[in-house]
């Protein structure tokens, strides 16, 4: 694009006219990550501010960069780059993500939930690869009012098909995602506690993920999770008629059989078997929302060998991998109440090694709730055999004390106040045949434990 068009779209004004009919090949908002040619958008975080990295982007050979009017530097920026300052650079990036989808003639998925979405995106783009060309999913977790933009510009003109997260945290940000995506079909996993900092109860987080649909095309399709009585509720006050997936309720979609395996399960839908490397009733379930989509998308799976089909994830979410003759379920990206619950259950269903370990952390942002939820875990988790029980963070030394008050003897259990304490001390603790489940908010950075014991050279 041209600056002069940007500065149109905008709103801005360009610094340097003489650069007007520069071009610009992609976004960035990250100076570490931003490519030659690209356009930097400085934008004001809450933790950062995109203008003390202009210097470091311009080194980086940006084509241009996005500032706004009150930066006390807008004159002194250096190098020969194009620059168009706005009211609001996080408004003009929204802009230009919304002006960017009105040119691509794809179709767009959005898939939401309290849980699940992210694999669900992944294995929906597995799927549709399967049976179309040209298929384009959001990368990573790029799922917010900052990543959903990027993620945007990321796709190709030629995709036909687009799939893209959409995550909140409260109830303004929905709308504008859907401003912004304008889907033709949307997907939700599932609602539960999460995000109670911010919404107050699991029904406001059902309306919260659909504003999505509400505000969308009155044509666009709608899927939702038939297992989930609030979901179902709540979309019932918007649509008649959508479409569901359940694995106990009847629904348009559901599985005919889950076979377990070492490393997973083979499911079995309409007649097609696929072959799933993550364990769990609540993993079949995001592949049956994949599934959902694919089909209600217009797809068939006839004529299609499906467990040839590649079903991956993005990390930290389920995985099963192997350090040192030690397996680990790497599922410490995210957690809240239902999440957590989901996957010890999975986890307990696998069959036994020499012992089972359990690492948990703090569920983050369920405000005045976290101590009950937490306090849940602990119940439940002492009705359950395991070897070693260890705990991390502030919220879950509530988790330790309720099974220690359930009778749990202190050799089976231990408390860390931090992930990096936590996983010096498992460098030892972990041997090999162990099965380790490793599972917290991704503000704990549990993933240490797992890649510290993997770069240890020799395990004692």
């Amino acid at each position: 694009m041209r600056f002069d068009k940007l500065a149109a779209i905008t709103g801005g004004t360009i610094y340097n006219t003489d650069n007007a009919a520069r071009m610009f090949r992609g976004v960035g908002i990250d100076s570490r990550t931003v490519g030659r040619d690209q356009l930097f958008v400085a934008i004001r975080g809450e933790r950062n501010d995109g203008h003390d990295y202009i210097d470091a982007a311009v080194r980086a050979g940006v084509s241009g960069i996005v500032v706004e009017y009150t930066w006390p530097g807008l004159h002194n920026i250096g190098g020969d780059v194009a620059v168009v300052a706005v009211e609001n650079s996080h408004e003009a990036m929204l802009r230009l993500a919304a002006s960017y989808r009105d040119k691509l003639s794809a179709i767009f998925a959005a898939i939401t939930g309290s849980n699940g979405k992210t694999t669900t995106k992944e294995l929906t783009y597995h799927l549709l690869q399967a049976v179309t060309s040209n298929v384009y999913r959001s990368p990573g977790n790029l799922n917010n009012l900052f990543g959903v933009p990027l993620a945007l510009f990321g796709a190709p003109e030629d995709t036909e098909v687009a799939v893209l997260e959409l995550g909140i945290s409260t109830t303004t940000e929905m709308p504008k995602l859907a401003e912004i995506v304008r889907p033709d079909l949307v997907a939700i996993t599932n609602v539960g506690p999460s995000h109670l900092e911010f919404l107050d109860s699991v029904e406001a987080v059902a309306k919260a993920k659909l504003e999505l649909i509400r505000k969308a095309d009155p044509k666009a399709q709608l899927i939702i999770n038939g297992d989930d009585p609030v979901l179902m509720a709540e979309a019932g006050k918007l649509r008649g008629k959508f479409v569901t997936f359940a694995l106990d309720a009847e629904a348009d979609f559901s599985i005919d059989r889950i076979e377990s395996q070492e490393s997973g399960s083979r499911v079995l839908i309409e007649g097609h078997a696929f072959i799933l490397p993550m364990p769990g009733r609540h993993q079949a379930a995001n592949l049956l929302a994949a599934y959902a989509v694919t089909r209600t998308l217009g797809y068939s799976f006839d004529n299609i060998d499906t467990e040839a089909i590649s079903l991956t994830t993005a990390p930290m979410r389920g995985q099963i991998v192997n350090h040192h003759g030690v397996t680990f379920v790497a599922d410490c990206y995210n957690a809240n109440p239902a999440s957590v619950r989901a996957g010890l259950d999975a986890f307990f269903e696998m069959p036994d090694r020499s012992r089972r370990i359990v690492v948990l952390g703090d569920m983050l942002e369920l405000g005045h709730e976290a101590t009950k939820h937490h306090r849940a875990v602990g119940e439940y988790l002492a009705g359950r055999r395991f070897d070693l029980a260890v705990l991390v963070g502030p919220l879950s030394r509530t988790v330790y004390h309720v099974l220690g008050e359930c009778g749990l003897s202190t050799d089976k259990l231990r408390y860390y106040a931090d992930a990096n304490s936590c996983a010096e001390d498992m460098r030892t603790v972990f041997r090999d045949g162990d099965l380790v489940y490793v599972k917290a908010s991704r503000g704990i950075g549990l993933e240490n434990v797992i890649d510290v014991f993997a770069n240890t050279e020799e395990v004692d």
